[in-house]
């Protein structure tokens, strides 16, 4: 009995301190290690550097639903954006800029981030090879691109507890939101057209790789009874702008029926599938608001927690995903429309109960259209 009680208090001793590391709260954090401090410390230094004309163009009323909501993922000539376009910062303000989001996010989901906006840069060139007979054709080509993507912030991280920034393009709307010593990073939405290069010495480069993969994985490892509750439609509906379901811009309270399968009705090694896909995407965010996303959804439920599909089981182009609970809704699809050269990816996550940190508020934020 004593070698067992030994052997059991080594365990505990090597295992309970990571366990508690792992689980700890956000706030037994040094401060400079917590998101919301490093978010603020860096957007105080770039709106430091801007000119007093920049400031009025670029700082909103952080109360402002209406403004602090209004993204889509139009292209620049379409609909206008607040704030400044990169194109209108100047290289030290463009490093700054950078150090906000490598502040708000992981490495992969700072990656992401620009890589959509890298890919909307092969987009433009892309046009630039092509007769663009259509004057919507030009217009379009000529608004997209690095220099054509916005950034504006919602309150003065200067001196404001509760204060947020967006930065936005044709591909591309990344919100992030602090309040009282809390960050959250949605609503994030972000694609890219192409998704691959298809020529010259980047050929290959795939720009949003594993989102599409893990949600395929999933689907796969379903067996046949399994998939009959994943797969929801044969294919997805659309209209002339792509799926109607896709909960993008101004759809934030829009009625959703849970379908598809549930998580509690995944084995072990399928619903390890299941959080690695979650992952690919609540952890775009930085350690410590991913970790609370994450322990917000668990929290939340299995039997709360669905996947579905819609499209073709192999894979193939124009398929569509979805992971929703009360703590999550992530959206794929691979979008074609009349206005595309290419099938391209767009894809979201979001909060139900906290997009743009309204549940930290307490009060309602209805989204901008």
């Amino acid at each position: 009995m004593l070698k067992t009680s030994s052997n059991l208090t080594l365990v505990l001793t090597l295992i309970l301190p990571s366990y508690l590391w792992a689980h700890s709260n956000t706030a037994e954090l040094p401060l400079a290690s917590q998101s919301a401090f490093q978010m603020t410390e860096s957007a105080t230094r770039l709106v430091k550097s801007l000119s007093e004309a920049q400031l009025k163009e670029i700082i909103y009323p952080f109360v402002n639903d209406q403004d602090r909501t209004n993204w889509t993922n139009s292209p620049v000539s379409s609909k206008p954006r607040n704030g400044l376009p990169i194109g209108r910062l100047n290289i030290e303000q463009r490093t700054l800029m950078h150090q906000l989001l490598i502040a708000s996010t992981s490495s992969q989901g700072y990656q992401k981030i620009w890589s959509a906006i890298q890919s909307d840069d092969t987009l433009k060139k892309e046009g630039e090879n092509r007769e663009l007979r259509s004057k919507k054709f030009f217009d379009k080509n000529q608004s997209i691109g690095a220099n054509n993507y916005w950034l504006s912030l919602y309150g003065d991280p200067r001196s404001d507890n509760r204060w947020g920034y967006m930065l936005t393009g044709h591909h591309l709307a990344a919100n992030f939101t602090v309040i009282d010593g809390k960050a959250t990073f949605v609503p994030m939405f972000y694609g890219s057209d192409p998704a691959v290069i298809s020529n010259g010495k980047h050929a290959g480069h795939s720009f949003l790789p594993n989102e599409r993969n893990r949600g395929l994985e999933l689907l796969k490892s379903l067996n046949t009874e399994q998939q009959k509750l994943a797969i929801v439609a044969e294919q997805y509906p659309a209209n002339k702008y792509g799926s109607v379901d896709f909960a993008g811009p101004g759809k934030k309270d829009k009625a959703r029926k849970s379908q598809g399968i549930s998580a509690d009705k995944l084995s072990p090694s399928q619903l390890k599938l299941l959080w690695v896909l979650i992952k690919e995407y609540v952890n775009n965010a930085d350690f410590d608001v991913a970790e609370a996303q994450i322990s917000k959804i668990r929290k939340a439920g299995l039997d709360n927690l669905y996947f579905s599909w819609m499209g073709p089981a192999d894979g193939n182009e124009k398929i569509f995903f979805r992971i929703e609970s009360p703590a999550i809704l992530i959206d794929f699809v691979d979008q074609r429309t009349g206005f595309d050269w290419n099938t391209h990816p767009h894809t979201i996550v979001r909060d139900p109960s906290n997009d743009y940190g309204e549940n930290w508020l307490e009060r309602h934020i209805k989204e901008a259209h």
